[in-house]
């Protein structure tokens, strides 16, 4: 009787690849496991603490915590999405929205502290200025000139410019006149007309001019409302 041979026994094949520590993987390593990792429990760690240096966008950004963004305006969509494709989280865009609110309030206007620059007649003083404004410019003017008087530096420059115009002696350019003319006071005229009664009496030329100036005077003097838009 002739004994058969026992085949020889093959070791197994070492694992090309591990799912954990101690567990290998069956077949061919993925071509998704790179070679850099041992185990794709390595691979599901790295890309963990990748999460965590590069960040999570959200699905939508809120804008909400922002006083001057608005979410729903085109370029701020745009930059919601550019945001999303580079994974900018959460936190960074509120730290951006809170840098630029504060660079808006650098520009904001108190209109309280602005009425207070312009002293205890303040309304009156506007409300002359809007009806000169209404009666001598036209509607486009009007709108856009009012529409940029947003603080008391500007109202007293419409002011003085009123003041030149309804003077009739501005400033000539290019020295064609030695300076600037001061508008006569009531006090001035008063006086004046004291000391050339007669002649207002007897010349209706003169008598015409003085009650002129006379207007222009009581409008600029203090506290004076203009009802009318003169």
């Amino acid at each position: 009787m002739t004994e058969e041979a026992t085949p020889p026994v093959t070791p197994p094949e070492a694992p090309t690849w591990f799912i954990d520590e101690g567990v290998p993987g069956v077949g061919a390593r993925p071509a998704w496991l790179n070679e850099k990792f041992k185990t794709v429990a390595d691979l599901g760690k790295s890309y963990s603490e990748l999460e965590k240096k590069v960040g999570t966008a959200p699905e939508d950004y809120d804008f909400s915590k922002s006083k001057y963004i608005d979410p729903d305006y085109v370029p701020f969509q745009e930059l919601k999405q550019i945001a999303k494709d580079k994974r900018v989280p959460q936190d960074v865009m509120d730290k951006m929205l809170e840098s630029f609110d504060k660079y808006m309030d650098e520009f904001s206007i108190n209109p309280d502290e602005e009425m207070q620059k312009l002293g205890e007649n303040a309304k009156d003083r506007i409300t002359t200025l809007d009806n000169w404004a209404k009666a001598n410019l036209s509607k486009d003017s009007y709108e856009a000139l009012t529409s940029n008087l947003r603080n008391a530096d500007s109202i007293k420059a419409l002011e003085e410019l009123r003041g030149k115009m309804m003077s009739n002696t501005p400033q000539v350019p290019n020295g064609n006149d030695a300076g600037v003319h001061n508008t006569a006071t009531l006090d001035d005229i008063k006086l004046e007309l004291s000391n050339n009664l007669e002649k207002y009496k007897s010349d209706p030329n003169y008598r015409k001019d003085l009650q002129a100036r006379l207007e222009v005077a009581a409008k600029n003097a203090p506290g004076y409302i203009d009802k009318i838009g003169a």
